[in-house]
């Protein structure tokens, strides 16, 4: 930090130091190039004598003043500006002033200059310095200037009047005035170049900067815009051409308000609630288009109300689900705990009582499990170790795990993979537990006597497992909400289910980066697993 400050101190001094020395050399500079001008024109007149080591010492002395002011000039523009954290010019409000405007008054102070020359022609006349320097005799030196016409009326009782200090300070104060302006208007040009605003500092550089960002954000409207009244204007400069443009003016004006009333109208019905409404649309045009989009927010608004009416009936219908298979065997559990209360262990029906209660328990913990894992993969907080996996294997192991449970309801599963071998990139027990749902699905809810399929086959870069079965219950449900928490087949709820096997199975799915889907079609029931070949 205090290096920095350093830094900034040295560089504040040395623009200050550079800037005095500017005003100072280059009033110098002019005033003796005036002492110059006014020798050599009384030395070449013949009236007086100038000796040669004064003009060159005037002369030399002039070009030094001047070099110097060119040095300290470049000196000055470079240190002049601040650069802030972020690399950035700080700007006065000075700087901020549109460069063209800089400019002009720029160049009207520099014109003031005449007036400085001119109180600089007497001070050197009115200088005794300057009267024994060329050997003339004031009165001599008076006629000559008015014969010449020099400083329009030359006068000594004009000098005498003032004084010649007040009038040679008037002169140096004027003419260090002017190039203090000048040199200000060169250093906030120069801070504007070093921040690189300057061309978007112009007036013309921000109209150029305002027209384009327009026609950047407008899909090309407020360019065709643009053109559109350029053309019109540059027309209607003549007789002939303001009578088209008025033409054109009455033919598609009324059109193009018409078109922006219904797109007004349309946008209050929709604001209004009126989703199904519709805005005319009738072409290609840039409004036409926006109608167009203005219609699509509107129906997406409508799904989206509609997916909302649906959302909050699954969770409500959710509610009642879990309720109810929470209730059923806990008011059995409870029924039975009464019953051996009041009987007593010794009671012959004892073991009955116990057997349906371990029975409630364990259908208690199984659903309690099963919402849990539902939870975890519905959240994704579940390990995935994706690795190359073979789906036919695990499959036939998973059909002969669960062989007992489909022979039970007199089901035949009918296994027809169409590859010798299929690898796809999934979690192994991901992937079993997902095999494990549907096969268990079809244990649970297929038609007693009838029998299931179950397919592996490719499709493009995709391994799918097909599993297909009749329904013993007629599935008068959707598919969408046949995939819901809770929800069964049979809507008396009367199997062991929990309704959760295939949501999980879905979810289990989506981890694995594959999509589940099943298809109902009247009793027929089909669900599909799609994975990426490994």
């Amino acid at each position: 930090m205090d290096t920095k400050l350093k830094k900034y101190d040295r560089r504040r001094i040395a623009w200050l130091v550079s800037t005095l020395l500017f005003i100072a050399s280059a009033t110098a500079a002019v005033i003796l190039g005036m002492n110059l001008f006014a020798m050599y024109t009384i030395k070449g007149d013949g009236t007086g004598t100038v000796s040669g080591t004064t003009t060159n010492a005037v002369c030399f002395t002039m070009f030094g003043m001047a070099a110097l002011a060119v040095a300290a000039l470049v000196v000055s523009v470079m240190k002049c500006g601040i650069k802030q954290e972020d690399g950035r010019v700080r700007l006065t409000w000075f700087d901020k002033i549109f460069p063209e405007v800089q400019i002009i008054v720029g160049v009207c102070v520099g014109a003031a200059m005449l007036g400085a020359l001119y109180l600089q022609c007497f001070m050197i006349v009115g200088s005794s310095w300057f009267v024994k320097a060329v050997g003339v005799s004031r009165g001599n030196l008076e006629t000559f200037l008015n014969s010449r016409g020099y400083l329009f009326y030359y006068s000594q009782d004009a000098v005498n009047i003032l004084g010649w200090p007040i009038l040679a300070f008037l002169a140096v104060l004027m003419t260090a005035a002017i190039f203090a302006c000048e040199l200000l208007f060169v250093q906030s040009i120069a801070k504007m170049l070093k921040d690189r605003c300057f061309w978007s500092s112009t007036i013309i550089g921000k109209i150029c900067c305002y027209v384009s960002k327009k026609a950047k954000g407008s899909d090309n409207i407020f360019a065709k815009v643009m053109i559109v009244l350029i053309v019109g204007a540059l027309i209607s400069m003549t007789w002939v051409g303001a009578g088209v443009a008025i033409v054109l003016i009455i033919i598609f004006v009324p059109k193009w308000l018409a078109k922006y009333q219904a797109i007004k109208d349309g946008v209050s019905e929709i604001k209004g609630g009126s989703l199904d409404y519709k805005i005319p649309v009738d072409g290609d045009g840039e409004l036409e288009r926006l109608a167009a989009n203005i219609n699509d927010i509107g129906e997406s608004q409508s799904i989206a109300i509609q997916n909302e009416l649906k959302n909050q009936r699954l969770k409500t219908d959710l509610i009642s689900n879990v309720s109810h298979d929470l209730k059923t065997p806990l008011t059995s559990m409870v029924s039975y705990v009464d019953l051996l209360k009041k009987e007593g262990l010794d009671s012959e029906n004892a073991p009955e009582y116990l057997r349906i209660i371990d029975e409630k328990t364990s259908r208690l913990q199984k659903l309690t499990e099963d919402l849990f894992e539902a939870a975890k993969a519905s959240s994704g907080d579940i390990p995935v170790n994706m690795e190359r996996i073979e789906m036919i294997s695990i499959a036939n192991q998973a059909l002969a795990e669960l062989e007992e449970n489909l022979a039970q309801n007199n089901i035949d599963v009918v296994f027809t993979p169409k590859l010798e071998s299929a690898y796809v990139m999934a979690d192994g027990q991901l992937l079993w537990r997902v095999i494990e749902n549907l096969l268990t699905n079809v244990s649970k809810y297929a038609l007693p006597g009838s029998r299931a399929y179950v397919d592996i086959s490719q499709e493009s870069d995709k391994i799918r497992l097909e599993v297909k079965n009749m329904s013993r219950d007629q599935l008068n449900i959707s598919a969408d909400e046949l995939m819901e928490r809770f929800k069964r087949g049979d809507e008396s709820r009367n199997t062991e289910g929990s309704g959760l096997g295939l949501a999980i199975a879905r979810d289990l799915t989506n981890l694995m980066n594959g999509s589940f889907d099943i298809l109902i079609d009247g009793d027929l029931f089909k669900a599909t697993v799609e994975l990426n070949i490994a």
